[in-house]
Order: structure tokens, then C-alpha cells, then sequence
């Protein structure tokens, strides 16, 4: 069985009903639900900043519920001895809670700032607290909101963000750039759409009281921060065919580096032998390049093709004459777990998909993604999960969508979130290799839903150790030598 650590993500709308039920099924208040929310924060503060009595932070308060969260958090900071300056929106008349929180704060003869004066003082900040917004922001055209929000990510601070980044609601409108983004009781679904994430930072995701059983979510959606191995089968009685073979298809002159990343972190991830199909003339340079691989022409796959588990096809790949795809169209067809990548989303349509016996898995990055599925990606970048997930129950397939995060969509309608931004892997060879440890671990009889998952926690568990080495870039030898040894 396979253990994640794993949190659902909510929709706007789920959102309000949750915190509706808290207060009318559970009977908490909602005071007590903000002080609760404070507290976490809090804890979390101290968790990300060791030295946070050192920090000079500012607190900027909005006038709704997110500016009553942050004047909370500030007392309750005030009360362990750590210094804020504290800015409201003065001509704002706010929220009950926000109001029940200012006054508290007045009593205890807290100084309240004016955010008019922010200017003045935004340099001698090490630590920014942003609760201007919550969820239930709607864009307004606001040249002073803009400004603030400009003046605050220009800043030299850190800026940890409650709840939501303000502003964020939008992603084509100005909207705060967090370093934290403390989440509240649960993840939002905008979250997580390719714009909108660059501006969240690091996401913690900060319980409450709410209970999720309490309503009906509209999709199965999980969201992974990290992922525990799967419980490896290590029979000694095997041979090289029974242990697991992987074939990957491509190559191309002057690019055949795509396919031998492939092939060789499909070997290394421990299947027990690997063969690339390629067209002939490339079959002498992959031979010089790798000693490591089996490699053969087309012609020639009835050879193979009963013998090996997985295949994986499109790195690197160009067909130099139209009969050899027209193979690879008779391959797939063949009852085998295919993994689909790279140029196969720019030399096929679609439609082939209807060809496949298993339903197989798409890893596209994202322009290949809106390039093969160009009418039904239309809302990729207001809604990443959703536009995935129903592409994956319409075409019966697998899909992992590979951008700063990844989203696994799985026919049945589950979807998993993988985030763990990470830049040094925003280079080439990165997918080819994570295609290759997935189709090594497939043919290795996991099922695929296993093998996704634990190939991206093999291929992060590497990245996390070069970027602890400092590395700023790579060699795809430097990878792959460490596939196996993560």
C-alpha cells in the first residue's frame, strides 16, 4: 500500500459553505475560529523564523475578516514580547470581527498605524505580515490598492501572507508576491493554477476546526507535499525479462541525448533492461554514446515487443521516413502500459488515443499539453486541476502535467497535486528523466498510479540533494548517476 501525506483542496465555494457549517453544525463561533487561526499562525511564525524576537515586522491589516486574523496574530505576539507596527486602513469602517479585534488591541494601548505612512517606514522591515485580503476578495480597480500592493513586493522583506496572497483572487490583476502564504484551514483550488502559484511562496497549510466532512466536495482533489516510498519488491530469483524491461521509442539527429536520458534512468531505477527503438541511422552514434542500452530499428520491434513491460514514446522523437510511424501506430495497440512524451504530442493528434487497449499516461509539459489538447485546454490557466482532470476522464487516460508544480489526473476523476516548486530542475533533460524512472519502476509490475508517485519522489528526492549541494545546474550524467542511490 502507499502512504502520502496528503491534504484536499477546496473550492471558493466549498469554502464558504465549510466555514458555514463550523459555526452552524460544530457551533464554534466565529471568534473563536479566528482566535484559533491566530494562534497557528503564530506557532508557524516561530516555526519558519527561529530568531522571529530579532525581526522588525510590520502587520498590515485589512478591514474585513483576513485584517481581524491579522490583528489577532499581533496581540497574541504582543503578549510574547515581540514588537510589530501595525498599519490599518483608518477610513475603512471594518468587519464586526475586525472591529472586535481593533478594540481589543486599543485597550491594551497598542498603537495603531495609519497604511498612508507605510512608505515612510517600508525599509525598516526585515518581516512583512500581509492580511489586507482574504478569499472573499473581489478585484477592484484601485490605483492605491495597486501601489500598496507594488510598494509592499518591492520591499527587501519577507512577506508571509494569511491566508491568501491579497489580491490574489485574479491572477491578471496586481496582487501581493508572498514568500509563506499561511493557509487557513485548508487549501484553496486557485491556488494552484500555472500564474497564480508564482506568487504563494511557500505553502502551509494550517488546520482548524473545520471539518471536511461536513460537505460534499465537488472533485476528488489531493494535494501531496511529500510522498513515503513505496514498499519495493526485491525477489532474488529473477531474470533480466522478469525483473522489468522498458522500451522507449524516439531519437533523432543532433538530439539524441532526450531518448538515452530516458532509457538509462529507466535502467538505473532498477528495471532489469532497457531498449531504445530509433530510426537506423542513429542506431551507431547511441551505441558510441551509451553502453548501456539495447538499441534497434523499427523493423525490427517484433522482436522485443512480448518481452518488455513498459514503453515509453516521444523523446527526441522524428520519423525520417512515414512507414515507421505508422509502426509506432501498430505498437500501440499492443496490450502494454504506455508512457507518452515529448514529440509525440507534436507529431500525433489527439484522436490516437482512442488506439490504446490500457489507458496510457500523457506527460506533457505545458505548452505540449495546450498544443495537443488545443480546444479543451482553453481554461489551463484559470483552473489547472479542473482543466486537466475532466481532459483525463474524456480520453480515458492518465495525465501528469509537468510546470513548477505537477498535477496527476487519473481517469476515475482523482486528481493529485505535487508542489514542491523547485528552479534547478527548470532544465532540459529534467523530464526525460523523470519519464525514464516512472517507465523503469512501471515495468517493473507497480501499478502506474504507484509508479507516478513514487518516480516523483525519486526524481525531487535527487533535486533536493543537488540544490543542497549548491548546485545551481547540472549534468543529466550527474542525475541519473544518482537515480537508485536517492
Amino acid at each position: 500500500m502507499l502512504f502520502l501525506t496528503k491534504n484536499s483542496i477546496i473550492q471558493k465555494n466549498e469554502a464558504v459553505l465549510l466555514d458555514k457549517k463550523a459555526i452552524e453544525i460544530n457551533n464554534i463561533p466565529p471568534l473563536l475560529l479566528m482566535e484559533e487561526a491566530a494562534g497557528k499562525i503564530v506557532t508557524q511564525l516561530k516555526n519558519d523564523f527561529v530568531a522571529l524576537k530579532d525581526e522588525k515586522i510590520a502587520i498590515i491589516s485589512g478591514w474585513g475578516n483576513n485584517g481581524g486574523d491579522a490583528l489577532s496574530v499581533a496581540r497574541k505576539l504582543f503578549f510574547e514580547g515581540i514588537t510589530t507596527d501595525i498599519y490599518i486602513f483608518s477610513d475603512k469602517n471594518g468587519s464586526e470581527l475586525f472591529e472586535t479585534q481593533k478594540n481589543i488591541l486599543l485597550s491594551l494601548s497598542i498603537n495603531l498605524l495609519d497604511v498612508k505612512n507605510l512608505e515612510n517606514n517600508i525599509n525598516n522591515y526585515t518581516l512583512i505580515i500581509d492580511g489586507i485580503f482574504g478569499i472573499g476578495y473581489s478585484y477592484r480597480e484601485d490605483k492605491k490598492l495597486e501601489d500598496l500592493f507594488l510598494l509592499i513586493n518591492e520591499s527587501k522583506s519577507n512577506i508571509i501572507s494569511i491566508d491568501v496572497p491579497s489580491g490574489l483572487n485574479n491572477e491578471l490583476h496586481p496582487s501581493i508576491i508572498a514568500a509563506y502564504t499561511y493557509s487557513i484551514g485548508f487549501l484553496k483550488e486557485y491556488f494552484l493554477n500555472i500564474n497564480t502559484r508564482k506568487c504563494l511562496g511557500i505553502i502551509r497549510d494550517l488546520k482548524i476546526s473545520f471539518d471536511l466532512n461536513n460537505i460534499k466536495l465537488a472533485k476528488n482533489i489531493l494535494y501531496y507535499n511529500s510522498i513515503i516510498p513505496i514498499k519495493k519488491n526485491k525477489n532474488n530469483f529473477v531474470h533480466k525479462y522478469s525483473r522489468g524491461g522498458c522500451i522507449s521509442i524516439g531519437g533523432q539527429k543532433g538530439k539524441l541525448g532526450s531518448i538515452l536520458f530516458t532509457a538509462e534512468s529507466a535502467l538505473r531505477i532498477g528495471c532489469g533492461i532497457t531498449l531504445i527503438i530509433t530510426e537506423e541511422t542513429n542506431i551507431i552514434p547511441i551505441n558510441t554514446m551509451s553502453k548501456n542500452v539495447i538499441v534497434d530499428n523499427f523493423e525490427n520491434y517484433e522482436l522485443y515487443i512480448d518481452k518488455y513491460n513498459a514503453i515509453i514514446i516521444g523523446p527526441g522523437l522524428n520519423y525520417s521516413i512515414e512507414k515507421n510511424k505508422e509502426i509506432t501506430k501498430t505498437i500501440i495497440k499492443k496490450d502494454k502500459q504506455f508512457i507518452l512524451d515529448a514529440s509525440f504530442f507534436t507529431l500525433f493528434d489527439k484522436n490516437i488515443l482512442k488506439l490504446f487497449k490500457t489507458p496510457p499516461l500523457l506527460t506533457p509539459h505545458t505548452q505540449e499539453f495546450k498544443y495537443f489538447f488545443t480546444e479543451e485546454s482553453a481554461g489551463l490557466n484559470n483552473n489547472s486541476i479542473k482543466t486537466v482532470s475532466d481532459i483525463a476522464q474524456k480520453y480515458n487516460a492518465f495525465i501528469l502535467l509537468k510546470d513548477s508544480f505537477l498535477i496527476f489526473a487519473l481517469p476515475n476523476g482523482e486528481t493529485i497535486v505535487y508542489d514542491n516548486p523547485m528552479r534547478i530542475l527548470a532544465q532540459a533533460g529534467s523530464g526525460d528523466m523523470l519519464t525514464g524512472i516512472i517507465g523503469g519502476i512501471v515495468s517493473q509490475g507497480y501499478s502506474l498510479k504507484e509508479s507516478v508517485l513514487e518516480g516523483i519522489r525519486v526524481f525531487y528526492n535527487i533535486a533536493e540533494k543537488l540544490n543542497s549541494m549548491n548546485y545551481v545546474s547540472y549534468s543529466p550524467d550527474m542525475f541519473i548517476d544518482m537515480i537508485g542511490n536517492e
